[in-house]
C-alpha cells in the first residue's frame, strides 16, 4: 500500500511540477502553465511554483520526516519512470516498438548509468548547504526555484507568457548544439 501511495503521489507531483521546469527550460507539451497556473491568468506566478514544490516535497518525503533522501529521491525517479514507460507500452500496442537503448550497446548503457548517478550525486549534494546528506523543505524549494529565476529573465516573481517562449527557444537552441556533438564511441 505504501508503494501504491507513493507512486500515486509522485505522479501527481510531476503532473504539477514537471510542467512548470519544462516550460522554464523550453520542452513542448501540452499547455504547462495551465496546469501551475491557478488563477489562469496565463503566467506562472513565484507563489504557484513554491506550492508545486512545496507539494512535491511532500510527495516525495516517503518517511514523512521532513526530509528528502538520495534514496527518496532515486525511488520517486523510478516511480516516474515506471509511469512513463507504462505510457509508451499503451502508445506502441498495435504498433512495432522501438528497441530500447540499453539493448543496443549494454556496456555503455551502464558507463551511461555510472556517469548520471555521479552526476545526481553531484547535484544533491550541491543542494544541500548544510551537508548533512539529505533535504529539507527549504533546500529543495530553492533547488527548485533556481529553474524558476532562469526563466523569470525580469525577475518580477512571474513566468509571463513571452518569458515561457523565450525559455523554449533557448532549451532548442541548447539541445540543438548537444544534438550536434559527435557521438563517443
Amino acid at each position: 500500500m505504501k508503494k501504491l501511495t507513493l507512486a500515486a503521489a509522485t505522479a501527481l507531483t510531476f503532473a504539477l511540477a514537471v510542467p512548470m521546469i519544462a516550460n522554464a527550460h523550453g520542452h513542448k507539451g501540452a499547455n504547462p502553465s495551465g496546469k501551475l497556473d491557478a488563477n489562469a491568468d496565463g503566467t506562472i506566478a513565484r507563489s504557484e511554483a513554491e506550492a508545486a514544490a512545496l507539494a512535491r516535497f511532500a510527495e516525495i518525503d516517503a518517511s514523512k520526516d521532513g526530509f528528502l533522501t538520495r534514496d527518496e529521491m532515486k525511488s520517486a525517479r523510478e516511480a516516474r519512470r515506471a509511469e512513463i514507460q507504462a505510457k509508451w507500452a499503451e502508445k506502441a500496442e498495435g504498433g512495432e516498438r522501438r528497441k530500447p537503448k540499453g539493448d543496443r550497446d549494454p556496456a555503455r548503457m551502464e558507463a551511461r548509468k555510472a556517469k548520471m548517478a555521479e552526476k545526481s550525486a553531484e547535484r544533491f549534494a550541491a543542494a544541500d548547504s548544510n551537508g548533512d546528506g539529505k533535504w529539507s523543505q527549504i533546500e529543495f524549494t530553492a533547488q527548485r526555484l533556481s529553474r524558476f529565476a532562469k526563466a523569470d529573465t525580469d525577475g518580477d516573481g512571474n513566468i509571463t507568457p513571452a518569458e515561457q517562449e523565450a525559455a523554449k527557444a533557448k532549451m532548442k537552441e541548447h539541445c540543438g548544439k548537444w544534438r550536434e556533438k559527435p557521438a563517443a564511441r
